[in-house]
């Protein structure tokens, strides 16, 4: 099968088809491009390579284990994460956080190729209701909904999210179901900015973040996301949040960051990380249609063209970038 390899380069490579009978088998139809797979591509998030990327990924089930071939043929969304069920944090139920942990496409291959495999336990049934260009954001949409599950929007609340990306195009969706008060968006001007407008957030230039304040009479916001990618997103989002608010860190770039710890401190300030979230709540969303997610596809790509896939995803010019995956499976 052709999958899309990382062994400190980029290549499309023919590789055998996963053989793992314990599991499922899915033959991929779409995966899309996260800012994790370019962290990894650039060197600034480590993976065990040689790998293939990707875990934004939605297909048909090609094989199941023994008594579960009622799975054949259905249309399906894995998890991330391959959890090991023994120790402390999974007993507590943090398999997020197993101290054994394999990720698909950082440990594990993953689903930029034609075929994918992956527990049992980690697989979910996506409805023929939902449209195959809106399944491969159900991972990332549940990450995005992660952040409202370990810090609960207030009714009446201020929110910025910082970032017109993949990940801050999400956020401001699943935020604007909990009818903030006020809700903006900041980042580059261009097509990002503008979809961030048509989903119904007030929108500003980095350069304008302080004329944000005049929709909040002058007050600082109550949450500030940071989704940039980008280091120096963390330091405008500091400028931004009130005393006693909270930071949420949704963008994994990979790369060190400075801040002002003092400021944390002195402002009582909260700052909170979210990772994986449920994928249950993320297919009930999309089936409720509530979401824009097929305009955010702005680029489809084969397998061979792995190198075009990533400098498009690096663009301007691009909000989501997939993978197409098995043209026929067998």
């Amino acid at each position: 099968m052709k999958a899309v390899v990382f062994d400190g380069s980029l290549a499309c490579l023919d590789i055998p088809v996963p053989q793992n009978n314990a599991w499922v088998t899915l033959a991929v139809k779409l995966a899309g491009v996260c800012g994790t797979d370019l962290a990894i591509a650039s060197g600034h998030l480590r993976a065990k390579t040689p790998v293939v990327l990707g875990h934004e990924i939605f297909g048909t089930v090609r094989s199941a284990p023994e008594g579960r071939k009622d799975l054949l043929g259905k249309r399906a969304v894995t998890e991330i994460n391959v959890a090991c069920g023994r120790c402390a944090y999974c007993r507590m139920g943090l398999n997020t956080h197993c101290e054994n942990v394999e990720a698909l496409g950082i440990d594990r291959d993953g689903g930029f190729a034609e075929y994918v495999s992956a527990p049992i336990e980690n697989v979910h049934l996506v409805p023929d209701s939902i449209a195959d260009e809106e399944a491969v954001f159900v991972e990332p949409l549940a990450a995005g909904i992660q952040l409202t599950k370990m810090s609960p929007p207030v009714p009446g609340s201020t929110w910025a999210v910082i970032g017109t990306g993949r990940m801050g195009l999400l956020v401001l969706q699943v935020l604007m179901q909990h009818n903030p008060q006020v809700l903006v968006a900041i980042g580059h001007e261009g097509m990002k900015l503008e979809m961030a407008r048509r989903l119904g957030a007030k929108v500003f230039t980095e350069a304008q973040a302080a004329k944000t304040l005049e929709l909040t009479g002058g007050v600082r916001f109550d949450n500030v996301v940071e989704a940039t990618g980008a280091p120096e997103g963390l330091g405008l989002a500091l400028e931004l949040v009130r005393p006693r608010g909270t930071i949420h860190l949704k963008s994994t770039h990979g790369l060190p960051v400075q801040f002002d710890a003092t400021k944390v401190a002195v402002e009582e300030l909260r700052i909170q990380g979210s990772r994986c979230g449920p994928f249950d709540e993320a297919i009930a969303l999309i089936e409720r249609k509530d979401m824009r997610l097929t305009e955010m596809v702005t680029h489809r790509f084969p397998l061979d063209k792995c190198r075009e896939a990533f400098e498009a995803a690096n663009s301007k010019e691009a909000i989501k970038v997939v993978f197409e995956g098995v043209s026929d499976p067998i």
